[in-house]
């Protein structure tokens, strides 16, 4: 009996020794060690990033703040403190960038005063986002250099230019970078101003989507080489629920109204100095004309540019 336990100890031993040998954490609750791949899955997956990213990546910045170089679209904003226009739309700007950013659009503050005091011109506004010198930034794919400020120019992230102009359209990021929220058919803000307003050859529509804020005169050459061309769009456009609102600068009304008689205008016409005119939302007085303000129904800044905007209706206010 002896001899037959010892044999059967000794094949199970040999057995024993024959098998493959498992890894394992030792004094660690004997719990098997994980593998390498599945280590790897727990890993974050970083954002993407493109030629504007990296090219941001090699500037010097205003303070410790420094702009995310994976962000999917980047807002170049030209200002400066002795601007009032900049920094009348500043607080606003800086009110709506944290949502700009989590919704990966970037805002970087480009400076167009002395370095200190660009300083404290973000640090007066608490701004969160990025600021730099134009001499520090480089040179940046798809970023076009303004006249004046406040200026802005919107690029995505591999350098396509996505829109440039008045820095007040930097509050139409969710619409310029595809993410504008749905629209109500309830009448907005310049809907309601334009009914203190006088207006003369024609009602406004008020369920316009989109407003046309169009200034001319009858003594302006240039306004006469387009404003023929935009007369024939308005159909199309009212269709489209974009509405003009001729701006005229003639000396009286009276001349206003020989001047959209002789062109067969059928949108309203406002006298520009009529003081009402100017505290329609998105009015901004202008250095010449013709010019153009596209603004939402809210007043929302669209773009603004030379009056030959306006063809551009199609694709400014979709």
């Amino acid at each position: 009996m002896k001899h037959g336990t010892l044999f059967l100890t000794m094949i199970l031993g040999l057995f024993a020794t024959a098998m493959p040998n498992k890894c394992y954490a030792q004094n660690e609750g004997d719990i098997p060690a994980q593998s390498p791949k599945k280590a790897k899955k727990g890993k974050k997956k970083e954002g993407k990033v493109g030629v504007v990213g990296k090219a941001l990546e090699k500037a010097t910045y205003l303070t410790e703040t420094k702009p995310a170089t994976d962000a999917k679209f980047y807002i170049f904003l030209e200002s400066a403190s002795w601007c009032g226009p900049c920094k009348a739309v500043m607080p606003k700007i800086v009110e709506q960038y944290p949502q700009m950013k989590e919704a990966g659009v970037e805002l970087i503050l480009v400076a167009n005063e002395p370095l200190e005091s660009a300083k404290k011109y973000l640090e007066s506004y608490k701004a969160e986002f990025a600021g730099v010198m134009p001499t520090e930034l480089g040179e940046i794919p798809g970023r076009v250099d303004g006249h004046g400020i406040p200026n802005m120019c919107m690029v995505d992230a591999d350098g396509k230019t996505i829109t440039s102009g008045h820095g007040r359209m930097v509050l139409q990021w969710r619409q310029l970078s595809g993410q504008a929220v749905p629209e109500s058919d309830e009448p907005g803000a310049v809907a309601k101003a334009l009914e203190e307003t006088k207006c003369f050859n024609g009602k406004p529509n008020k369920k316009a989507k989109y407003y046309v804020y169009l200034h001319s005169s009858a003594t302006c050459v240039a306004c006469k080489s387009i404003i023929p061309t935009i007369v024939k769009e308005y159909k199309k456009m009212k269709r489209g629920k974009v509405e003009i609102i001729l701006f005229s600068h003639d000396s009286t009304e009276e001349a206003a109204k020989a001047y959209a008689k002789s062109l067969r205008a059928k949108f309203p016409v406002i006298m520009d100095g009529d003081p009402a005119a100017k505290k329609l939302p998105g009015y901004a007085p202008v250095s010449g004309i013709p010019q153009a303000i596209i603004v939402d129904k809210d007043g929302n800044p669209v773009k603004e540019g030379h009056g030959n905007i306006v063809l551009e209706w199609k694709t400014l206010c979709p």
